[in-house]
């Protein structure tokens, strides 16, 4: 059955300081600033809310996570 099968999907959205990406009805957002151990700025809280903005329009997404990368 389709239905039962996780399907992973990586945005086409460029972001310079997130990665997003969807796993069923799951969007995740990841904080890629390994260099800066993912400290907050301006351009990363307007990226990050851009992406949370396209989520909340998208019928299809019915939870959101927010993560880290590895380093931080």
């Amino acid at each position: 059955m389709v239905d039962d099968m996780l399907v992973v999907t990586t945005d086409a959205q460029a972001y310079k300081m997130i990665l997003t990406e969807t796993q069923g009805r799951v969007a995740i957002i990841t904080l890629n600033r390994p260099k800066a151990l993912n400290a907050l700025c301006s351009e990363l809280f307007h990226e990050i809310n851009d992406a949370l903005a396209r989520f909340d329009n998208d019928s299809s997404i019915g939870a959101v996570v927010l993560t880290g990368s590895e380093r931080a």
